[in-house]
């Protein structure tokens, strides 16, 4: 920021006595001839001015400027005025009473010509209009100071502030040249400050500035900084080679500037950038080892969207590389090293398992990923890594939202399993029902190798532990009514003889005797019944064991909601009575009525001869993406492959319409199912 100008010789380190020479016979104390002694008058004056100055070092500003106000008012053409007037604008100055500020400066200009004190009041002048914001006013009337200044070092001042100004006022191109008028006047000690300036300032200029500043500045000390700007902007539009060659040009001519070994880094950067084979896709899966199922079935689904792709007319091929992840994060990690560096791959898709591993080096290697994965928070890794794959949130919402929404639910139940899918699907399940206005009003665990679950629900209803009930009068008691209290103490009732074995007399024999049938066994408490829907998140294996016993504990009329993990026919073969109408969200339905969908199981079977699963699809889709998105002629590096992906909208896969949010992570309207019958129908979409 720049100072404000207080001319040294009314710094604190002066003492009085020189101010008054200086003052009283304009500055002028090297004239041979002696300085008259100041009347008792002035001298009282010094004295006050000095206490002035003395308030002002210590920042106690109106107290000062009460004192330089009224040496002007009794003395407003006296030898120290011009000293006042200036004290006082810079008095205004702390106070950022700016126009007060500048009625001082211009005051001591006019009525104070020839004191050696109108330069520092004229370049204060440029400073108020900057402080103000009136950035136009201030460079205007620079540049009329600028023809008046007589030493380099005010011209060097004016010009500095003059780049602060342009650069408030968004001319940074003209900042920059103000700054370098100001190196050429600096001294040596000043210009490392000048050319930082230059440096920061270079930053936010585009291609037609720079290049223009290059003309005027080609040789000389900032097109270093130019050129490297320069490259920066060539290789944010994938200009790679045109940065590559400024960036060359920086090294050749500039074999010694300070920033020759981020230039040299960025070049080799640009060069491994400029390798990228654009239609050339990555793919991380486990085709080997304990998870080959999984990888292999996602691999059908990206081998059918690779077919259909490179069979379309006036299209690019597309090569895809698949490597071998083996379910073991370092071969994950190692296979997106090779397919960035050794196969200048533009995007990769993958992998099922060790995704966190493959994500970490696809970041660090800026090379878009397009991960196939639950885990929570993945793309948070960073700005490459995205994931198209059902979430656990979007079954939740996709549930909750139908359930509230549509059937106007609001009262639920949990049942879930003491693992780690079954928390973390619990804990969603009640955040997303919090954000709908509904509530949770039974809630249980149970563990995971469980298979009787009865007393779990009896505690969903009120059934497990003993209800409070209105308490009755033992038989008992009424004896002990009667009881002496010797005899209570003995524990006889009235006429038995010690050793007898004691009776519960008349009463009770009369009681036992009687003809009368008994009353027949009361019937157990009947269940509560709160909710009007229970949530179970676990496989359809563990349901076709839970389903049958909310019947049997006669707990019944209730929506039953589950996981991506009911959907499938053994639920139904198994446990169809007692899962009727129960709804489940999943990412893919092979029964859709979509044309796309009945489209993409057609041609699997045809290929692969089976049925395509939700694995296959989901690959399917972001496969197709990726390939889509590659064919697109803005495409042409990895960076705008990344920025492609984040602006996806509604693309229609198989899958449904997915977009990718900020984060890069997956967003999209999923099928929810309901169970009639012997199958499932799609509710929604």
């Amino acid at each position: 920021m720049p100072f404000v100008s207080d001319n040294s010789r009314l710094s604190k380190s002066c003492c009085w006595q020189y101010l008054v020479t200086i003052s009283l016979f304009l500055f002028l104390a090297c004239a041979p001839t002696p300085a008259p002694i100041p009347s008792p008058e002035i001298t009282q004056a010094l004295k006050r001015l000095e206490k002035a100055e003395l308030l002002f070092q210590e920042q106690q500003y109106p107290e000062a400027l009460a004192i330089y106000q009224d040496h002007l008012r009794r003395f407003p053409r006296g030898p120290l005025a011009e000293t006042a007037l200036m004290k006082a604008g810079l008095v205004y100055m702390a106070l950022g009473d700016y126009p007060q500020a500048r009625h001082a400066f211009n005051r001591l200009v006019r009525e104070h010509r020839k004191s050696p004190l109108v330069q520092d009041a004229r370049f204060n002048l440029i400073l108020a209009y900057y402080k103000e914001g009136n950035y136009g006013a201030a460079i205007k009337y620079a540049s009329s100071v600028l023809r008046l200044a007589k030493t380099p070092n005010q011209k060097f001042q004016i010009r500095n502030l003059m780049g602060y100004c342009y650069i408030a006022n968004k001319m940074f191109k003209e900042g920059i040249k103000s700054y370098m008028d100001a190196y050429q006047l600096a001294k040596p000690q000043e210009r490392t400050e000048t050319l930082s300036k230059v440096k920061e300032v270079i930053t936010y200029l585009k291609e037609p500035e720079l290049n223009s500043l290059l003309d005027i500045y080609r040789k000389t000390a900032p097109s270093g900084y130019l050129r490297l700007q320069l490259a920066k902007e060539y290789a944010s539009e994938d200009r790679i080679e045109t940065a590559i060659n400024v960036l060359s040009d920086f090294i050749r001519l500039f074999p010694d500037h300070d920033e020759l070994e981020t230039a040299t880094a960025f070049m080799e950067e640009l060069k491994s950038r400029a390798l990228v084979d654009r239609f050339s896709i990555g793919c991380v899966l486990p085709i080997t080892g304990p998870y080959s199922t999984f990888g292999n079935r996602a691999l059908m689904g990206i081998e059918l969207a690779l077919d259909e792709f490179n069979t379309q007319p006036d299209v690019n091929p597309i090569q895809l590389i698949i490597k071998d992840s083996k379910g073991d994060p370092n071969e994950a990690a190692s296979a997106v090293e090779s397919l960035a560096l050794e196969h200048s791959v533009i995007g990769i898709i993958g992998p099922l398992i060790t995704s966190e591993s493959a994500a970490i080096k696809a970041q660090s290697l800026e090379v878009p990923i397009m991960t196939l994965t639950q885990k929570p928070d993945i793309t948070k890794l960073g700005d490459y890594v995205f994931r198209n794959f059902l979430t656990p949130s979007l079954q939740v919402q996709a549930i909750v939202a139908y359930a509230v929404q549509e059937l106007g639910i609001k009262k639920f139940a949990i049942l879930y399993p003491e693992e780690r899918y079954g928390i973390y699907f619990m804990n969603r399940f009640w955040d997303e029902l919090m954000l709908h206005g509904a509530e949770i009003v039974a809630i249980e665990s149970y563990d995971l190798d469980q298979t009787d679950f009865a007393d779990d629900i009896k505690k969903l209803v009120g059934l497990y532990y003993p209800r409070p009930e209105e308490e009755s009068i033992e038989y008992s008691d009424v004896i002990l009514e009667f009881l002496s209290p010797d005899q209570e103490d003995e524990g006889f009732l009235p006429g038995a003889q010690e050793g007898d074995t004691p009776q519960l007399g008349p009463l009770a024999d009369e009681t036992a005797l009687t003809d009368e049938p008994a009353e027949p066994e009361e019937k157990g408490p009947e269940p509560i019944i709160d909710f009007e829907a229970v949530f179970i998140p676990d496989t359809f294996e563990k349901v076709v064991m839970i389903a049958p016993q909310f019947p049997y504990e006669d707990v019944a009329d209730l929506l039953l909601l589950g996981t991506n993990l009911w959907h499938s026919d053994k639920l139904i073969q198994m446990a169809r009575s007692y899962v009727q109408g129960a709804v489940v969200p999943d990412g893919f339905f092979e029964d859709s009525p979509s044309s796309r969908v009945q489209d993409f199981v057609k041609g699997f079977r045809e290929i692969f001869g089976t049925s395509p699963g939700f694995l296959e699809a989901q690959a399917y889709d972001s496969a197709s993406i990726l390939f889509q998105l590659v064919s697109h002629p803005e495409v042409r590096s990895r960076r705008t492959l990344k920025t492609s992906l984040t602006e996806v909208r509604d693309f229609p896969g198989v899958t449904g319409l997915t977009s990718f949010d900020d984060t890069g992570d997956v967003n999209k309207e999923i099928y929810l199912l309901k169970l009639r019958g012997r199958r499932f129908v799609q509710i929604k979409p």
